[in-house]
């Protein structure tokens, strides 16, 4: 066992001292000046992000390789459909205290890739199957009638999203204007095109940001004005949208990430990473053995109480709060320009999705495994931004004469680096390599491949190698 994502596995096949010693590399390689996947070295062509192995725990590993088998889809598309979907079945029944804040499993996301080449719909396809199942067994055990409701209209108004989960309204005097509501405030959003709702946003009396935002942080929705009187409360909204980079830069103003939009989203950048020109069914034993598990994550979460809020708290193991304090400091750093802007809530993304892992795998307590899970995440979502904000996504499918040129040299000497490929032109083309590695990297499915290695000891500089994919 190599490199093991689950540390309790690590402990028990090799003692507690592993476990320090992988806990103590990831920091490192977190900490290392020059390692930081968000500054990208002028000299080094930035190349698309690419998930560290612990952000896969087992569940999510499972079910990603059950969908990506016989598919092309990417893995980290399929397993952020998963958290999303999990996310918005448990609702607010569990919770984690952060001071006198309390946040709960809401993901909001942005799959960002080419359109139609980047398979963002596949990746959904079987997570979509697995969480029905698992709606259907949930029925099963508690008898509660509640199914995951999930919209898939778009998101155009911000009093269209209160209607959806709005409280009951008793009628006026006359007996007019009575309303049940809606008792169930698990509402999951898949908006296959963002870049509509950023333009939404920007409408002249629109409310959709302010309540988005409001939304993300778990806050009632409370209309001031007459003739807005749709109240939520207690909302649970997980949001996840679809989006190309062009449009993502193109639509994503200075206003939409300092007003704290955007910023509420994780943006992940995904390609087709390979070709499947009769791609198979999955298994139905394992769609139905990874329902079940799935299944089990949600009962132990909420206790069968979906409507709950705030009846389980999550908390950070003791290990777990000695490697946050560690981590902090890195992750709570300053960053500059609209990237900085982007990543301003890296800290609260953290400790969430260190929650959804522990979560998954039945758990109440934050272990180091979790934590090291989310940084992996938190990494590949700068990175996934630095990538789409200064490289573009690849939209031109046509492979220049310098790029195949190129491309016949890494496939000629494979892992390559890019000092070697640019002394092949005897250092007189480096922006035209840049760009070449760029463009290559980000072809559906990549023509080639790069690999970051360690830094070695006393210097920051991380060598980048190349192969032909």
């Amino acid at each position: 066992m190599g490199n093991p994502s689950d540390f309790n596995d690590l402990e028990a096949i090799a003692g507690p001292l592993a476990v320090r010693a992988a806990v103590d590399k990831a920091l490192a390689d977190a900490t290392t000046p020059g390692t930081d996947s968000a500054r990208q070295r002028d000299d080094s062509p930035l190349t698309p992000p690419q998930m560290r192995p612990e952000g896969f725990p087992p569940l999510l590993k499972e079910i990603c390789e059950a969908a990506c088998e016989n598919s092309e889809a990417h893995p980290v598309a399929v397993a952020f459909n998963v958290l999303l979907f999990f996310c918005a079945m448990v609702g607010r029944t569990a919770f984690q205290r952060i001071g006198d804040a309390v946040i709960h499993c809401r993901l909001y996301g942005i799959i960002a890739g080419k359109s139609g080449k980047a398979r963002k719909g596949t990746s959904e396809t079987l997570v979509r199957l697995l969480f029905s199942i698992v709606d259907t067994k949930l029925d099963e055990r508690i008898k509660s009638g509640a199914r995951l409701r999930i919209h898939a209209g778009g998101l155009s108004t911000g009093e269209g999203i209160a209607y959806a989960i709005r409280d009951a309204k008793e009628a006026d005097d006359a007996g007019k204007g009575g309303d049940t509501g809606v008792a169930d405030k698990r509402l999951l959003v898949l908006e296959a095109e963002f870049a509509t709702t950023l333009a939404c946003s920007r409408r002249e009396g629109s409310t959709l940001s302010p309540t988005v935002r409001n939304l993300w942080d778990g806050r009632d929705i409370e209309p001031l004005t007459k003739t807005a009187t749709t109240r939520a409360s207690h909302p649970h909204v997980v949001i996840g949208g679809h989006i190309t980079g062009q449009e993502l830069r193109e639509k994503a103003t200075d206003g939409d990430t300092a007003n704290g939009l955007l910023n509420r989203f994780m943006v992940l950048f995904v390609y087709r990473p390979k070709l499947v020109p009769l791609p198979k069914p999955t298994r139905a034993a394992s769609i139905e053995w990874l329902a079940q598990r799935l299944t089990c994550a949600v009962m132990a979460a909420t206790g069968g109480n979906l409507h709950g809020n705030c009846e389980r708290e999550v908390r950070l193991g003791d290990e777990a709060a000695e490697l946050w304090c560690e981590l902090y400091p890195h992750l709570t750093r300053d960053r500059e320009g609209k990237i900085g802007s982007l990543l301003a809530r890296t800290e609260v993304y953290a400790r969430m999705l260190a929650m959804i892992f522990a979560l998954l795998d039945s758990r109440d307590e934050i272990e180091p495994c979790d934590l090291l899970a989310a940084m992996a995440w938190i990494d590949y979502w700068a990175e996934s931004a630095a990538y789409v904000f200064r490289t573009g996504d690849g939209e031109d499918d046509q492979v220049s004469e310098f790029e195949a040129e190129v491309l016949e040299l890494i496939r000629t000497q494979p892992g390559i680096t890019l000092t070697a490929i640019q002394r092949h032109w005897h250092n007189n083309k480096v922006k035209p390599v840049k760009a070449a590695l760029e463009r290559l990297t980000s072809m559906a499915p990549p023509l080639i491949v790069a690999r970051k290695e360690a830094a070695s000891p006393g210097n920051g500089r991380a060598p980048v190698r190349y192969w032909a994919g």
